[in-house]
């Protein structure tokens, strides 16, 4: 037994043992506590870093949206969510399936729409809706794309038929869209889900491009009558910055227009590496006419594209329309061209 003066010396120890053995215990629950801080503009949730390394290592890309864009274009939806919903894009009308939304009617268009829609009505197209299907089908918000809203307005608003627009030329907005979506429906955990398990696919693409010479790109969009220059700005655009090419409309000629005219003079100044084709109406007869115009016009012989081998006609499935759920192929098919 410890006398008087060793009682009080035990005493003294076991409450600094305790001490430590507290403190501790608090430095450890404040570092499970500290994991990846959840910003305004990730609507997925984060991860925290008390996983394991290998559930860590898996885990998804965290993925971000802008926040105040987000409320700024769910404000559109000011009666809640809507009951009745159509859409007159094909692009949007793939985010509503990816989300599992019921819709009222579809637009009318030649691309294969998500199976879930078969039987829905279609509505005409983005550019000639059918307003008098539209009127029918007492919709409670027709949604299009934000690239069109002037011309849309124009037709639905003296109809009294209530409109949303939702940005969806580039990857980045068909995220933004996603998470509105989520956001307005109900629908939030789907939505991360969906932007948590691209984002990944999306990583790997990106990875798998690393360390290899970028090139200098110009991308052209249009129909047999005329032609313009794309920036990152748009589908094949974003995709193709995002593995890392220079878009000469932008970095090059330092343009900041979506869309361009195509100038041969300027073309041939900017010596881009790869020239990519999108065409809109008949895929087919655009690319026709395009490769004739090469043939006939001895400037596009001077360019290092031509001279390369890498004059492509991009394959309208994949970058005819927007699609977050096409962007994987994309991406593959992008990486190929620019890097093989």
């Amino acid at each position: 037994m410890c006398h008087k003066g060793a009682k009080l010396a035990c005493m003294f120890l076991i409450l600094l043992s305790l001490a430590a053995c507290s403190t501790a215990n608090s430095t450890t629950s404040l570092s499970e506590g500290t994991g990846q801080q959840e910003t305004a503009s990730t609507p997925a949730a984060s991860q925290s870093s008390s996983q394991p390394a290998g559930e860590a290592e898996n885990a998804a890309p965290a993925v971000q949206v802008d926040e105040a864009k987000l409320q700024e274009l769910a404000s559109q939806f000011s009666e809640g969510t809507p009951a009745k919903s159509i859409t007159l894009s094909v692009s949007i009308t793939e985010l509503f399936d990816a989300l599992k939304l019921e819709l009222t009617g579809v637009p009318t268009t030649k691309s294969t729409l998500p199976e879930a829609y078969t039987e829905v009505p279609r509505v005409g197209s983005s550019h000639q809706p059918d307003l008098e299907q539209i009127a029918k089908l007492e919709p409670s918000i027709v949604l299009a794309p934000a690239s069109i809203k002037d011309s849309i307005d124009k037709m639905l608003k003296p109809a009294g038929i209530p409109a949303a627009y939702l940005p969806a030329d580039s990857l980045d907005e068909l995220k933004l869209s996603t998470a509105v979506l989520g956001r307005v429906y109900n629908k939030e955990e789907q939505a991360t889900q969906v932007l948590e398990d691209f984002a990944k696919k999306e990583a790997e693409a990106i990875e798998a491009s690393k360390g290899k010479d970028a090139p200098k790109v110009m991308i052209l969009f249009g129909s047999a009558e005329s032609l313009m220059v794309m920036n990152d700005n748009t589908f094949a655009g974003s995709i193709a910055h995002n593995l890392g090419a220079a878009n000469v409309l932008s970095d090059v000629l330092k343009q900041t227009e979506t869309y361009v005219p195509l100038n041969m003079e300027s073309i041939v100044t900017a010596n881009p590496d790869v020239i990519l084709l999108v065409a809109h109406g008949d895929p087919a007869a655009v690319a026709q006419k395009f490769e004739e115009d090469v043939k006939k016009n001895g400037a596009w012989e001077k360019l290092a594209a031509f001279q390369n081998g890498k004059l492509k006609t991009l394959d309208y499935n994949l970058f005819g329309i927007a699609s977050l759920v096409k962007a994987p192929d994309a991406y593959k098919e992008m990486a190929n061209i620019l890097y093989n």
